[in-house]
């Protein structure tokens, strides 16, 4: 069920007009055209009696008083207004069956002006969304929409509200578009609306144009960040995806590990290690990223990129103690073999041999190894090294011919 509402013009919220029940054109014509009719001092004296204990916050009196004048007969512009006016007492006081009741009533006395009879219809149209009787709400707002001559931008969201209750997401959108057309500065929940919406249909493209709007509206709050960040990437627009998260990061925003992630992901595939690498080193040191070994890995391979070597091996040795298998200490192991670090390198081939490394590319560890041997001078076990390469497919025809390099030394 919907919330309930303090006040007679409840939020409008959902879906679109229906055909059914429509007004004929004579019809919309003579509501046009009608003139209010004549209204008794009695009537009009029990009225404004009634008006002034809402203002002063007695609705129990206002209720007794128009209830009581029901029951006995007026012209039909009497009680029209009559009607109408228990429908916004009751509304206030939250007696929302009674108040589509007297709503209705109100309409059906076909005595009610124009401007007069418009409120009713939408006032109906509200309680009736917010009892779920989605199809007579649909037909209040149509009959609503053929006798109004403004655009009003809350009747659209109100429109796109059942629209939406109904399934009918394409109208929902069109008509909730169509209210930020009209309306220049739009409530907050129906852009967070035409954005979920527009999400849904894959219109990335306009969605982040709205989420510029609520990052504007209101730029502390984070999920308008993020959603428009990733309204960015889905329309391939990562620098622009990333100057938004880097933004929200200088807010001091973003604070969870996986919001982290995301930022440092942006940073590598944009061709930013360093960046990544910093930021992911800064988040350890706050405590927003926890040392994991799919973080710690991350983190290296990002000092790595950056060709920070040196600042790779701590993420990478911590990493390399908490995997389950040697993959890490073959990373390690390459790291040092590319500085030169020849015995290091040895060391921690045999750490990830020791530890674990998956059959297709165990050969090539087998291979590295013996070129780390051969760089010193310990051929007899550069061979034995390259022996059990050579039990591999996926490193046999590399192994035979770095077999070639260690005889002729």
């Amino acid at each position: 069920m919907f919330n309930k509402v303090c006040s007679l013009f409840l939020t409008a919220l959902l879906l679109t007009g229906s055909a059914y029940g429509n007004y004929t054109a004579k019809q919309i014509q003579e509501i046009r055209t009608r003139a209010p009719g004549l209204t008794s001092k009695g009537v009009n004296r029990r009225l404004l009696r009634a008006q002034e204990m809402v203002v002063r916050d007695d609705r129990k009196g206002a209720i007794q008083i128009l209830e009581g004048m029901t029951a006995k007969s007026y012209r039909p512009f009497e009680m029209g207004k009559i009607w109408q006016s228990l429908a916004y007492a009751y509304a206030q006081t939250d007696q929302f069956d009674k108040a589509r009741n007297a709503f209705k009533k109100s309409i059906e006395t076909n005595a009610l002006p124009y401007k007069a009879h418009l409120q009713s219809l939408f006032g109906l149209a509200q309680l009736r969304l917010m009892a779920e009787k989605y199809k007579l709400a649909e037909d209040s707002l149509g009959k609503w929409f053929q006798l109004t001559k403004e655009e009003r931008a809350d009747a659209y969201v109100f429109k796109a509200t059942i629209a939406y209750q109904k399934g009918d997401k394409k109208s929902a959108l069109t008509a909730i578009l169509k209210a930020l057309q009209i309306e220049k500065k739009p409530k907050e929940q129906w852009l967070t609306f035409a954005v979920s919406l527009l999400y849904e249909n894959n219109r990335y493209k306009e969605a982040s144009e709205l989420l510029y709007k609520l990052v504007e509206m209101n730029h502390g709050k984070k999920m308008y960040w993020t959603q428009l960040a990733g309204t960015l990437l889905n329309s391939d627009k990562d620098m622009e995806a990333l100057a938004v998260m880097d933004l929200a990061l200088m807010m001091e925003l973003l604070d969870k590990e996986g919001e982290i992630r995301n930022i440092v992901s942006l940073y590598l595939s944009n061709g930013l290690p360093y960046e990544g690498s910093q930021l992911l080193e800064k988040g350890i040191k706050k405590g927003f990223v926890k040392e994991t070994k799919k973080n710690l890995e991350l983190f290296g391979n990002s000092l790595i990129q950056a060709k920070e070597y040196d600042k790779a091996f701590a993420p990478l040795k911590k990493a390399a103690k908490l995997s389950d298998d040697g993959k890490m200490y073959a990373l390690i192991a390459r790291l040092y073999l590319e500085k030169e670090n020849f015995k290091t390198a040895v060391q921690n081939f045999d750490l990830a041999l020791s530890k674990g490394i998956k059959k297709e590319n165990r050969g090539q560890v087998y291979v590295e190894k013996a070129i780390a041997l051969t760089s010193l001078k310990r051929v007899k076990e550069a061979i034995e090294s390259l022996d059990q390469a050579e039990k591999y497919k996926e490193s046999k025809e590399l192994a035979a011919k770095w077999r070639g390099y260690v005889n002729n030394l």
